[in-house]
């Protein structure tokens, strides 16, 4: 089913009136699925909406007061969380999270009009479509190279002006950027969905919303990479009364890392105060981004949330993620696991092209000095097991002569 493009006008809904005077940024440019959350609310019809280039632009804004709000997604079911966001998120003391937004995702390939798929040899998109699309650009265009673009409809505009050759996007982007859709349906797993945040200052004019608090979230940073924290995570995640807390860390890409926390219910509920206070004690410095009300029952989003941890009652009950949940994983680890070797490749043909450059003007094929450099980044970014991953990585790329 083809996604409907956005009423740029935003008009509210019937019976609704705008709310004057409110102002919303949300990550852009124009025709991302972040501003179709965002215009999916009552509130920001009539409203200035503002795209920011990224998760931290957007909420410095907030903090700056030229805005009251900023839609930034924070999770999708099959790529995981959104790091720039919690990490912009751990960057911007007070803000708090007005309510969230759950939109299903579809992706389709852009081109300029009259582009075939045999003359597509760059993609570009958001690194999250590029995990979720890995199986269809495998089997499709296997010898296409991806580049990362901060967001799809940044990868859009850049087909538009002809610096790479197909975006993956929402089909509804093509309209923004005059390009053609040549595909749809082309995410690798159907009925993901992907989970945003309105966030604003505490107090500030925020959206309306209901009293009613369906989850409560915390950022904070942890010193050390993820790898190094893995054993304090998963001991907070067995703990009795954590269980139903999702906890996930990501790199702060300064050698750290970022915890972000969710907890079923408000902090009126004695479960979710007490899962707040005891996160807080173990972890100093978590922040706690207030309490708000979750979107309407998404079930592939629903269900991709109870795969990270045990699920408990109040009563202390538990419960094993089905056979099912566990297939999908799978199936999100075998799509991973392609993209990832379709990269390989693309380095390995990289890295022979300049072994000949350097053969052929009488050097050698190996650069110590560059090698170090590459231990080193993968070490910063993935800790020791990182810098294993380089040392594989060079050992099949080092020394080997064209085919």
């Amino acid at each position: 089913m083809r996604t409907p493009a956005p009423d740029h006008r935003a008009r509210p809904a019937p019976g609704r009136l705008p709310y004057p005077g409110r102002r919303f940024a949300y990550l852009g440019p124009e025709g991302t699925f972040t501003e179709l959350a965002l215009r999916s609310l009552p509130e920001a019809a009539g409203s200035p909406l503002a795209p920011a280039a990224t998760a931290a632009d957007a909420l410095a804004l907030v903090r700056r007061g030229a805005v009251d709000a900023a839609m930034l997604p924070v999770h999708n079911t099959v790529a995981g969380v959104v790091a720039d966001t919690v990490r912009a998120l751990a960057e911007s003391p007070a803000l708090t999270v007005l309510r969230e937004v759950v939109l299903p995702v579809a992706f389709a390939l852009l081109v300029r009009p009259g582009t075939p798929l045999a003359r597509v040899g760059t993609v570009s998109g958001h690194p999250h479509a590029g995990t979720q699309v890995a199986g269809w650009l495998d089997r499709r265009l296997p010898r296409a190279r991806w580049i990362p673009a901060p967001s799809n409809a940044e990868a859009a505009r850049r087909v538009r002006d002809g610096e790479c050759d197909a975006a993956v996007a929402g089909d509804f982007t093509a309209a923004h950027y005059g390009l053609q859709v040549l595909f749809t349906g082309i995410q690798d797993t159907a009925g993901a969905a992907t989970r945003f945040l309105l966030c604003a200052r505490p107090g500030g004019p925020g959206a309306r919303h209901p009293a009613r608090h369906g989850r409560t979230s915390l950022v904070g940073r942890l010193p050390g990479p993820p790898e190094d924290v893995d054993g304090l995570v998963d001991g907070l995640r067995r703990h009795p009364f954590l269980r139903a807390v999702s906890l996930r860390t990501v790199s702060d890409g300064r050698g750290g890392s970022v915890l972000f926390a969710d907890c079923p219910g408000g902090t009126d509920r004695p479960a979710t105060a007490r899962a707040v206070g005891l996160l807080r004690l173990r972890v100093p410095g978590l922040r706690s981004l207030g309490s708000y009300p979750t979107a309407a029952h998404v079930p592939s989003y629903e269900r991709s949330e109870t795969m990270h941890t045990e699920i408990t009652s109040e009563a202390g009950g538990s419960t094993e993620p089905a056979s099912g949940d566990i297939a999908r994983l799978r199936e999100q680890i075998d799509a991973l696991d392609r993209f990832l070797i379709g990269t390989l490749k693309q380095r390995l043909e990289t890295s022979r092209e300049i072994q000949r450059i350097r053969t052929g003007s009488g050097g050698s094929h190996v650069d110590s000095g560059r090698e170090v450099s590459i231990r080193g980044r993968y070490a910063e970014e993935l800790g020791e097991g990182g810098a294993g991953v380089a040392e594989a990585l060079l050992e099949m790329c080092r020394g080997r002569s064209p085919r």
